[in-house]
């Protein structure tokens, strides 16, 4: 596996691991049924994605990354939900342009494949966060609300 494919992939893994932790930790915290079973399912597809990604690097010969990104400590340092949203928006953003330089490189069609997936739907989980952050940031603006 090319050096710089396989560091690339790396921080794509690290990154789904941080965001593994970040989502469980965030679906705990939040008292919002909606919230909560939306971040249950994004966090089962972050521990399919650290799987794949993990098979994908060792299947073409690299050695996959034991460390976690450090973005879940990131956001949890956020005082309001719709703040660590807003971030976790950021944070799916910043995997679909990964995603884009990792396909730059041209790497093998099965991690292609994969990537692109990958990328659609760290696409439309920042929408979702966007969308759910401006929910957020309405409802604590009314009176008697509160966001957790």
């Amino acid at each position: 596996m090319d050096s710089q494919l396989e560091a690339l992939l790396n921080r794509l893994l690290e990154a789904e691991r941080a965001g593994h932790q970040l989502l469980d930790a965030m679906g705990q915290e939040t008292s919002d049924s909606e919230v909560s079973a939306l971040l249950v399912n994004f966090t089962d597809v972050e521990v399919s994605d650290t799987a794949i990604l993990e098979g994908l690097i060792r299947l073409h010969g690299g050695t996959p990354s034991t460390e976690t990104g450090d973005f879940a400590d990131k956001v949890l340092r956020l005082s309001s939900l719709a703040d660590q949203i807003n971030l976790l928006s950021q944070g799916q953003a910043w995997v679909a342009r990964k995603v884009e330089q990792v396909l730059a490189l041209n790497p093998p069609p099965d991690i292609a494949a994969f990537l692109k997936e990958m990328a659609n739907r760290h696409r439309h989980n920042m929408e979702w966060a966007r969308a759910e952050a401006i929910k957020l940031s309405v409802a604590t603006d009314l009176p008697g609300r509160h966001q957790r």
